[in-house]
């Protein structure tokens, strides 16, 4: 019973397989009621039978046109009704009858709304013009009221069948859209919700902490500007390089959580030319990328990071050393390096200990990379490597970042001189 089923399932499970299994059984059927010679007569309407087996060629016809009524509703209908007439001629057979019963509830079912109009109309002229013949040439009402009867019960009953089961799947595919609409409906809200708390939460940073910081950055600015800053100075000169790191992590969330599911990047990166170039032209140098890693050949936060580490570079290059400056970025087999280095500068009275190398280095780790600082062949060189893939956070290696742990140059975090290296 189960194997039944199964093959049940199979025979039924597309559109097409539905057709050839109508059509195979119908052919059988019909090919059953032949053998056992069961030639109904159903009408008292003038026939020429023949030897019943001359009728299974009508049904194989029939059975055929069947497997195209549903691309093909109409006109399969009409073929059906041809060899309906034919058949009928000869003595009319049930096999033939099914088919083309299963012809008209197949044009019910798939044809247009305005063939099956149509067809309603059809059938009902048909129905009444057959009930009205039969009556006139026989001069018997009864006559032609069973005429009609049997008009009616082989057209009227499988197009209300077909009309019926269309209905019914018309409401359940209305009910569907409305199912998909309600969902549709459900995201946009979920989705306007979701901008809207992004949207309380861009103003919230920007009114309870933008000003806060922007505060402490105009003071600290200040106060480092008066000749008598004295001992405060290395805390002013941090606090003031903390606040302005702040403001600008604090704008480029602003601009993230605005632009909703689109992902953006920071403003500064290296992949940027005219960033790029920018830097370059502020510090005398003609900075170019690989060509490999330009246009998307970076991540995100690479990007980011290296360009933050190389305007931090230039910027101590500048500030403390002496002499010309450069740099240069190169790909070493896939990896990103960033090389700056110049003359080293004396150390000026009044400087005090920055962060630049320990926030060089701690970007470069978030990354998977690397950054040492230190002298070089009587210069001073800053050197990061950064890999052009991004790297899972599980695998990044520790950072040599807390004081007193060695960096790769050898030098101590928190050692660091006057002008952030020696």
């Amino acid at each position: 019973m189960a194997l039944l089923i199964e093959l049940w399932r199979w025979l039924r499970a597309t559109p097409r397989r539905r057709d050839v299994s109508d059509a195979v059984a119908v052919l059988i059927v019909g090919l059953s009621l032949i053998l056992a010679d069961l030639m109904p007569t159903l009408t008292d309407l003038p026939t020429t039978p023949v030897p019943a087996p001359w009728h299974a060629i009508p049904l194989v016809v029939g059975a055929a046109i069947m497997l195209g009524k549903r691309r093909h509703p109409i006109a399969a209908l009409i073929a059906g009704a041809a060899v309906l007439a034919v058949d009928t001629v000869m003595g009319l057979s049930l096999g033939v009858m099914l088919v083309f019963i299963d012809l008209l509830y197949s044009a019910a079912l798939f044809a247009s709304a305005r063939a099956v109009r149509v067809l309603l109309t059809t059938a009902a002229a048909i129905i009444a013009g057959s009930a009205l013949a039969a009556w006139v040439a026989s001069g018997d009402p009864r006559l032609g009221f069973f005429i009609g009867l049997q008009a009616f019960a082989l057209l009227a009953t499988p197009i209300w069948w077909g009309t019926s089961v269309r209905q019914q799947k018309e409401l359940a595919d209305l009910a569907h859209e409305r199912v998909a609409d309600a969902e549709r409906l459900a995201l946009l809200r979920q989705a306007e919700r979701l901008r809207d708390e992004r949207e309380r939460m861009a103003r919230d940073l920007h009114d309870a902490i933008s000003g806060n910081l922007s505060a402490i950055a105009i003071t600290t600015e200040a106060a480092l500007a008066r000749p008598d800053g004295g001992a405060d100075r290395a805390a002013l000169l941090a606090a003031r390089r903390s606040s302005v790191a702040a403001l600008t992590e604090m704008r480029s969330m602003i601009t993230l959580l605005r632009a909703g599911d689109e992902p953006e990047l920071a403003p500064a990166r290296l992949s940027d030319p005219v960033e790029l170039a920018g830097l370059g032209v502020a510090h005398g140098l003609n900075l170019t990328l690989p060509a490999r890693f330009g246009a998307d050949g970076l991540p995100a936060a690479v990007d980011q990071a290296g360009f933050r580490i190389l305007q931090e570079a230039l910027t101590n290059a500048t500030k403390h050393g002496a002499g010309r400056v450069e740099a240069r970025l190169t790909d070493d087999d896939g990896t990103l390096v960033i090389e700056v280095s110049n003359a080293v500068g004396p150390a000026r009275r009044g400087d005090a200990p920055g962060y630049g190398l320990e926030i060089m280095a701690e970007r470069a780790t978030a990354v998977g990379g690397s950054c040492r600082a230190g002298p070089d062949g009587g210069r001073w060189l800053v050197q990061a490597r950064l890999p052009a893939v991004a790297v899972d956070p599980a695998d990044r290696p520790l950072a040599a970042t807390t004081p007193g742990e060695p960096t790769p140059s050898g030098i101590r975090n928190g050692d660091h001189t006057s002008r952030e290296h020696p």
